[in-house]
């Protein structure tokens, strides 16, 4: 990293210079490809406007009937799936993404034909938009999947090595976690990162209890960590990474303002922290304004902001 690339993210967030933030290295490691885009790129694409997601949502039944309502409608189908797949990538070119997560399901990757017809068709995305971004695709499962059948298929998903992590997402405690295992164990055999999505609702005792149990590299969210100094120190012993999302916890009620943001607590205690997006589409935050508004409210300062954004990269 050099001087002048520390000095551009500086300079962007002490001038309030969204320019030169999209100019500087950064990651998103906590993307849901199929909500990945900016809402005006997507505009653009279907030539019509689509309706701003409020500032604050009635938790996630009240994203998921809002995203349901008045954005599914005008890009669906298969056709709408590939469509906000390529604003995602579009998104990290125009952003400078240069290590992105993005996560896909097992229903999507059937839907354009299988395995190889998928792979093809995201690689020619990465390719086009941002080919020196390093990316790590995401095999995710929903908290409500049949595991024994998942599993009994997800090695064709994930022998041949186009998949570096897997999550498990779509509501916490709907199975016990227990229940997730044979997933988790068959991605160890492949050497994939393992984060599940855990403690943005749930307790900070989940948070331990998930790592425990399916052996995780990274958690997705886990803000409420911060509750719990006893899980904190285990988190930061144990050297497992938070990828947290501002925005998405400010607007679903899981975090009561950017300053109160649970991220510098957690920072604070030693533990390693990302930032990233979630949902663009519907939290209408991008990856360099999280950054904005997180400096902006005093959360934490432009030095720790860049310590975390270079945590995101791997430095």
């Amino acid at each position: 990293m050099t001087a002048e690339t520390n000095n551009l993210f500086y300079e962007g967030l002490i001038e309030n210079n969204p320019d030169k933030l999209l100019k500087s290295p950064k990651s998103d490691l906590h993307n849901h490809s199929t909500k990945g885009c900016r809402r005006v790129w997507l505009e653009e694409r279907i030539g019509r406007k689509l309706v701003a997601p409020p500032e604050i949502f009635e938790g996630l039944e009240g994203m998921q009937t809002w995203f349901t309502k008045e954005i599914k409608p005008f890009c669906s189908g298969i056709e709408g799936i590939v469509l906000r797949w390529e604003g995602s990538f579009a998104e990290a070119q125009r952003n400078n993404i240069k290590r992105l997560s993005m996560n896909f399901g097992v229903e999507e990757i059937e839907l354009v034909g299988g395995m190889q017809q998928f792979k093809d068709l995201i690689e020619g995305f990465h390719r086009t938009y941002c080919m020196d971004t390093v990316f790590e695709p995401e095999l995710t499962y929903v908290s409500r999947c049949d595991v024994d059948a998942e599993v009994n298929r997800m090695e064709q998903y994930i022998a041949g090595g186009f998949f570096k992590s897997l999550d498990v997402c779509g509501g916490e405690n709907i199975q016990p976690f227990e229940a997730f295992l044979p997933l988790y164990r068959k991605a160890e055999q492949y050497h994939m990162i393992k984060r599940i999505h855990v403690g943005e609702s749930g307790s900070a005792e989940d948070v331990k209890r998930a790592v425990d149990v399916l052996g995780l590299d990274e958690v997705h969210h886990g803000n409420n960590a911060a509750k719990s100094d006893d899980v904190m120190r285990f988190l930061a012993d144990n050297k497992i990474k938070l990828n947290l999302c501002p925005s998405s916890n400010v607007k679903l009620g899981y975090a009561d303002s950017y300053k109160d943001h649970p991220i510098r607590i957690l920072y604070e205690n030693g533990i390693k922290v990302t930032i990233n997006t979630d949902d663009l589409l519907i939290f209408d935050s991008s990856i360099e304004n999280e950054y904005l508004l997180l400096y902006q409210a005093g959360t934490l300062s432009a030095e720790q902001l860049d310590d975390i954004r270079r945590t995101g990269l791997g430095d």
